[in-house]
């Protein structure tokens, strides 16, 4: 039995205390992924105008209870993955539907980051059947209770072949799989896993895992350990069982530090009260690493914010 790192427990804590907040809507640059797909080089697929996907994705995020067309999140991203829309009437794929599908997992994915339109088209661009392909893993994937893990282990058995989902690496890959399982009512769900998670097992847990390439058995003990914690953890909302998502979520804050931010009253906190709830994790990496390069950084900005506060 894998033991719980301690700071899964307390993120649990901070989310408990916080009322249980998800995740925040990311930003994301809807024109610049537009551009992207209208330019001369954009990748050609038969029948499918990628930048009126891209549109289709926006008119997701603008219709959001917010209505702001500039930020996307889980649900709206979720509800594109939903097996009615991406499977209609007929038992049949609707390509656009995959791909506007896909689009959105890796829009989610790269937020504002200005490479994430080039790396989704070359990802289309650079496999001839990748209409199939996406096809392929979202049947996979929805298709059983363990349809993510299929589609998992059906990617990485293909990738040995010239082009299948060439550019495509499990720390995106895994974001598509994500929504498709957790659009389905049939399949579990699988979660992300990319370097943010296993620079958080390896530290935390002191567990290796490979997200360079397709590697199997690193997915298999990343799930298992979220089933095996889960199992052992205090109970959620409503006193019902953890969700492998809720996981996930913890490891994430946990390992960005947005998890303290859980603690914090509504109004907005104060640079002191920031500097405070910064102290207890910079003295942990210092202990950690030997140095106290951290802990005087952070002294001196202190003295530096105090002095400005006196001169006000």
């Amino acid at each position: 039995m894998t033991r719980i790192p301690s700071s899964l427990l307390e993120a649990l804590d901070r989310w408990q205390g916080g009322g249980y907040p998800p995740q925040p809507r990311f930003p994301w640059r809807p024109a610049t992924w537009e551009r992207r797909f209208t330019r001369a080089d954009a990748p050609t697929l038969e029948g499918i105008d990628l930048a009126q996907a891209v549109g289709a994705v926006s008119e997701a995020t603008q219709a959001a209870e917010d209505g702001r067309l500039d930020r996307i999140d889980r649900t709206i991203v979720t509800s594109l993955h939903a097996p009615e829309i991406l499977m209609p009437g007929d038992g049949e794929h609707d390509a656009r539907a995959v791909v506007t599908a896909f689009l959105a997992a890796m829009i989610w994915g790269y937020g504002t980051t200005g490479y994430g339109p080039y790396r989704t088209s070359r990802v289309l661009a650079s496999d001839p059947d990748v209409v199939k392909h996406l096809i392929d893993v979202a049947s996979r994937a929805q298709g059983s209770p363990n349809g993510g893990e299929d589609a998992f282990r059906h990617i990485a058995e293909h990738r040995g072949q010239a082009d299948y989902l060439k550019y495509l690496g499990p720390a995106f890959g895994t974001k598509f799989l994500y929504f498709l399982t957790a659009a389905s009512e049939v399949a579990d769900m699988t979660p992300v896993m990319d370097a943010v998670v296993r620079r958080w097992f390896r530290s935390e847990a002191d567990i290796s895992l490979t997200t360079g390439s397709w590697d199997t058995e690193s997915y298999q003990t990343y799930i298992g350990c979220l089933d095996e914690w889960r199992e052992q953890m205090p109970t959620g909302r409503g006193g019902n069982r953890l969700e492998r998502v809720d996981l996930e979520l913890l490891i994430f804050a946990s390992a960005r530090g947005d998890d303290i931010t859980w603690e914090l009253p509504n109004e907005s906190p104060t640079v002191d009260e920031l500097l405070d709830l910064l102290q207890p994790d910079v003295d942990s990496l210092a202990e950690k690493s030997g140095s106290l390069e951290g802990p005087e950084l952070l002294r001196r900005l202190s003295d530096w914010v105090a002095e400005r506060a006196i001169a006000k």
